[in-house]
């Protein structure tokens, strides 16, 4: 670039096409350079190296920040709930139900045992116990909260769970919405949370994840049946001093190309009779509409999570301005031992700073995250100051990376 004097990796040449104020980019060689808005520099930063130069499908490498963060408030993490149902299956129980044994099952997921929904209770009813427990963690009252996020992908009602949680809570003050990104959802709901802190003014916000998956499995697949379980997790999240920010880097992704390796679509069948005023068309009425069982190519979701997570906390990490040796505590979606326990071995992440209760619940979906966060904090395992590695990935393909510190 003729004419730039670079100081900390800042130059201030005028790049054509860059438009003062902005939200241009101009690619030069292998260096992405934008202008800062308002302030006239130019920023350049060259694309991050891959993991182990693995690529999968679609272009999910981490990239630069295309502009840096909007400055406001902080967040802080100040609270924490959880809740399971009371029925528990163990790997003894699935194989009474699917050929299967606890050693097939442990050996290949991790998993001993899951909880599943019976009787009364709903993902409405964990995620109110989750919610109010992090509330009294928090010190929080109800009508102090702002905003009320339900991450989930089985709400009890097409139309959305978050505003009856909301109403129960006693939140009369806050508005509600569900936010459904499958596993991913309390990563995209906690990143959320912080947005509405920083560029909306709130003061609170109570993220909840909260799935039900034993609804979508075919209890007769021993490929997806022993790997799901039931829960809720909750965060409260609460507006800080910006230099006081316990939320220091993300990174998501979504690739659409990999639906077909992780999906639960809707399945909608057509009337025997055709009736007269459809113009012969043989799919009108629809009859009752249903989603159809969990389909998963297991070692497709393997390849996919063990590549693109370790890639998206690297990314996490270099915006937090830390190494992976500021980790002290590594916390996955708890989907399978050997994703959490390779990830953990591409960043150097010794198993000790492992966070991780896979054994007990199995996959929880949006719920999973939280759930075991909350165990850690109230274990005495995660401590004040804290600074904890979190990724959430699924299907959509979705997934995702935060670097926060605990309070």
């Amino acid at each position: 670039m003729a004419n730039a004097t670079a100081t900390a990796g800042m130059v201030s040449p005028h790049v054509p096409g860059m438009h003062a104020g902005g939200r241009d980019m101009a690619r030069l060689g292998m260096v992405r350079c934008w202008r800062r808005a308002r302030r006239g520099k130019v920023m350049c930063a060259a694309p991050p190296s891959s993991v182990n130069g693995d690529v999968l499908m679609g272009n999910d490498v981490s990239k630069p920040r295309r502009l840096p963060r909007v400055v406001g408030m902080g967040s802080k993490l100040i609270g924490c709930g959880s809740a399971v149902p009371k029925f528990e299956i163990s790997n003894d129980d699935m194989a009474e139900i699917v050929e299967t044994s606890d050693e097939w099952i442990s050996v290949r997921t991790g998993i001993h045992k899951r909880r599943v929904l019976t009787g009364e209770e709903s993902v409405k009813g964990l995620a109110i116990e989750a919610g109010k427990k992090a509330l009294e963690m928090a010190h929080v009252e109800p009508d102090e909260v702002d905003l009320v996020i339900l991450c989930t992908s089985t709400p009890d009602d097409l139309f959305g769970t978050g505003a009856q949680v909301h109403t129960a809570l006693g939140c009369k003050n806050a508005w509600a919405f569900d936010a459904t990104a499958a596993c991913s959802g309390f990563l995209v709901g906690l990143i959320t949370a912080t947005r509405f802190i920083k560029g909306g003014g709130y003061k609170n916000v109570l993220v909840i994840g909260a799935d039900s998956l034993s609804r979508y499995v075919d209890w007769t697949d021993r490929g997806t049946c022993i790997l799901f379980g039931d829960g809720a997790g909750a965060v409260l999240v609460q507006a800080t001093a910006a230099e006081e920010d316990g939320f220091l880097g993300f990174d998501v992704h979504s690739d659409g190309q990999g639906y077909r390796h992780l999906n639960a679509k809707t399945s909608v069948g057509g009337t025997e009779e055709v009736i007269p005023s459809t113009n012969g068309s043989i799919n009108f009425p629809p009859k009752k509409p249903a989603f159809s069982f969990i389909q998963m190519n297991g070692k497709e979701v393997f390849r996919f999570a063990v590549s693109s997570v370790p890639r998206s906390i690297v990314a996490s990490l270099e915006e937090a301005g830390l190494t992976n040796s500021d980790i002290d505590w590594l916390l996955l979606h708890q989907a399978n031992w050997r994703i959490i326990d390779a990830v953990a071995t591409r960043l150097q992440i010794p198993s000790e700073k492992i966070i991780s209760n896979l054994a007990n619940y199995g996959n929880t979906s949006a719920a999973s995250i939280p759930l075991a966060l909350d165990e850690a904090v109230r274990g005495g395992k995660v401590k004040g100051g804290d600074i904890i590695a979190a990724s959430g990935f699924g299907a959509g393909l979705t997934w995702g990376s935060a670097i926060m510190r605990w309070q």
